[in-house]
């Protein structure tokens, strides 16, 4: 997955969780308005009712004790059969009027608590009417009468009671319903607060988390390639061939910077491409200008380089000797056996030479048959001795095929005040000695 693409996805996540919050707020908020509008069109209008039924209720209640003390009311007043039926209506009316609003959202779907509740209120009110009705028959029929039998007056009271009783249960079923409906509203307007709050909470950590996430990304992949970079530089320096295969790996996802570190891997395969050639170049040319082309000898331009250096350390305490050698009768082998064959017994003079010597020790070809070897923190008497091995080895074996030939060797170690022409003289002297008492030796200068 690219990195572009798993960014949308991360910002998609997050933009999914703020839709799922807003579509939420959305329905609670929603759910409050149903609740707050059943609590306008509802319950304030049935707590004015019952308000004003519970002082109608008590003007009746007030009435009857006046009844029971067979009190007169002045002129002016109403008789209590009238005063009945005034609160009677009254009450009728408000009664009418909370049946009117429990119907009416009833048909209009807008209670949504306690619907079978509602409707029992309607007919345990249309049953009070019933018995309001009878009992205001039985109390005119009462007053109508001069006196009235303690029996009827009893009976009267008790149905009194009954009926104020009823007004009761009514007034206390609807502050029932109309408490739920507002207790149900505060239950949700609290869940409200509570779920969006936790909601708001969780939006702003997972975008923390994403954003942190994402800048984690950009970090580490980054940081993989300056590691990359950083150890191709150090490899560089170090001289290492293969810096496209170790020092970046791309076995991350594939992505923008996935094809970055590819670009980059490429480009280290080039670059370590175009080392090696220029190395290998390098290499053939340095062979060229400091190795013989026939023996594999360094050649005169690196003794001429060499010599120096040594004379240098060896004037800061580190010595070294010289052997200088050459061919006996090689003219001889020339004229008798070709040019070719020479330059097989050349080559086979390195190799046995090369074979005697050390790693540290240097040979070269001078010119011709001529050779000469530098041996670092070597006395005069080390130098005769290994003088004398190699003389042995040449003169002893002989490879099939070329003819057997001997080497003349001249001795010499380094002397203070030493330059470059004095020891290679002093050398060349000991050379000519050797040949001149007979070839096939030593001779120490």
């Amino acid at each position: 997955m690219s990195l572009s693409r798993k960014i949308s996805t991360l910002f998609i996540v997050l933009l999914s969780f703020l839709l799922i919050v807003i579509i939420y707020s959305i329905y609670k908020l929603r759910l409050i308005e149903n609740e707050m509008n059943e609590v306008a069109y509802i319950d304030i209008p049935l707590n004015q009712i019952m308000s004003e039924v519970e002082m109608i209720q008590l003007e009746r209640h007030i009435l009857f004790e006046q009844f029971k003390l067979k009190e007169k009311l002045p002129e002016e007043k109403k008789t209590p059969h009238q005063e009945f039926i005034y609160q009677k209506q009254q009450l009728k009316l408000l009664l009418d009027k909370a049946v009117n609003v429990i119907a009416e959202n009833l048909v209009n779907h807008k209670i949504r608590f306690e619907l079978q509740e509602h409707r029992q209120l309607l007919k345990v009110i249309e049953g009070y009417h019933s018995q309001s009705d009878a009992f205001e028959k039985k109390l005119a029929g009462a007053l109508s009468h001069e006196s009235i039998p303690d029996e009827e007056r009893f009976q009267l009271e008790k149905e009194a009671t009954d009926l104020e009783s009823s007004v009761n249960t009514i007034l206390q079923r609807l502050d029932e319903m109309t408490f739920e409906a507002g207790r149900y509203a505060e239950k949700h307007e609290q869940e409200f607060m509570f779920v969006n709050t936790a909601l708001g909470v969780g939006a702003l950590l997972l975008g923390l988390f994403l954003t942190i996430y994402t800048i984690h990304i950009f970090r580490r992949r980054i940081n993989k390639i300056q590691d990359g970079i950083q150890n191709m530089d150090f490899s560089i320096e170090q001289g290492y061939q293969a810096l496209g295969e170790d020092v970046f790996r791309a076995d991350g996802p594939n992505d923008e910077l996935s094809e970055l570190e590819q670009e980059l891997i490429f480009l280290m395969q080039r670059l370590t491409k175009e080392i090696n050639n220029r190395e290998q170049v390098e290499k053939q040319l340095l062979q060229m200008v400091t190795q013989d082309k026939l023996t594999g000898a360094y050649n005169r331009h690196k003794w001429d380089e060499q010599v120096l250096q040594y004379l240098d350390l060896a004037r800061r305490g580190s010595a070294f000797s010289l052997i200088l050698l050459d061919i006996d009768f090689f003219k001889h082998i020339n004229d008798e056996h070709g040019h070719q064959i020479g330059d097989q017994v050349l080559q086979n003079l390195v190799h046995r030479l090369s074979s005697g010597l050390r790693k540290t020790d240097m040979l070269f070809r001078l010119g011709g048959e001529e050779f000469a070897v530098l041996l670092p923190v070597q006395d005069a008497s080390s130098a005769c001795l290994l003088a004398e091995r190699l003389r042995e080895s040449v003169s002893q074996d002989s490879e099939e095929g070329l003819p057997s030939y001997t080497v003349s060797i001249g001795v010499t170690s380094y002397q203070e005040s030493d330059t470059e022409e004095s020891i290679f003289q002093r050398a060349d002297k000991a050379l000519y000695q050797a040949k001149s008492s007979g070839r096939n030796q030593i001779c120490l200068m």
